[in-house]
């Protein structure tokens, strides 16, 4: 993966694989959101790892505690669910528990969980993210955006905001356009899924007024604030 140094104004976003994993970047801060099948060494020492549910595709605890050992990472934020998991092996004070509508950290940057859709998992949140340069992120994980969750986009109006597609058979374009649609944000970035090229010119074809970014898997994608 190619290293991309973002200015004052500008983040990093790189999708390290095909469902919900991306590493954000700025001049001060790296997170990784929902690490699963990825090379630990694709990332440098993390400030934040934040988990959306304990599925498969979002939290692998083997991989968390690589990271661990390799003191990659500052603190893990995590649903409830992978918190107990994760609470006898990593030290307390570098866990933080989420739980929906709670503001989680406020020194340096922002970070907020809100309820999530996802009904697969047994206690999914959502995180809005607002790093040091006011770039503000959506992280729905594997959740859409209903008419509730629409409601926090507009109050919110994050910068980014990346929406699942899913997979064949479950591919669902309808679905995404319709989160696209009750989602207020200036750019969307479809993860998540397959087959974005159909994702793409189905957004044409409906008009929707919303940017949208497609990012190839390892490929950095540099956002620029303004």
């Amino acid at each position: 993966m190619s290293i991309v140094k973002p200015g004052k104004s500008e983040v990093v976003l790189t999708r390290l694989n095909k469902y919900s994993c991306v590493y954000i970047v700025t001049q001060t801060q790296r997170l990784l959101t929902n690490p699963c099948e990825i090379d630990v060494n694709s990332v440098e020492s993390l400030d934040y790892v934040l988990i959306t549910d304990e599925q498969p595709e979002s939290f692998d605890e083997n991989l968390i505690m690589e990271l661990h050992c390799l003191k990659k990472i500052g603190k893990i934020i995590a649903d409830e669910t992978s918190y107990r998991i994760l609470r006898s092996q990593i030290p307390k004070e570098m866990l933080i528990p989420a739980t929906p509508n709670k503001l989680l950290v406020s020194e340096g940057l922002i970070i907020k969980s809100y309820p999530s859709e996802n009904r697969e998992a047994s206690t999914p949140v959502t995180y809005m993210i607002t790093l040091e340069n006011g770039c503000k992120l959506f992280q729905t994980g594997q959740s859409p955006i209903s008419k509730t969750l629409s409601k926090v986009t507009k109050e919110e109006k994050p910068d980014i905001a990346f929406l699942p597609v899913g997979f064949n058979p479950k591919l669902s374009i309808s679905s995404f356009l319709e989160s696209a649609s009750n989602t207020e944000s200036k750019l969307i970035i479809p993860y998540y899924g397959e087959n974005m090229k159909e994702v793409e010119r189905a957004v044409k074809k409906k008009g929707l007024k919303t940017g949208l970014a497609i990012l190839e898997v390892g490929k950095p994608f540099v956002y620029k604030l303004g």
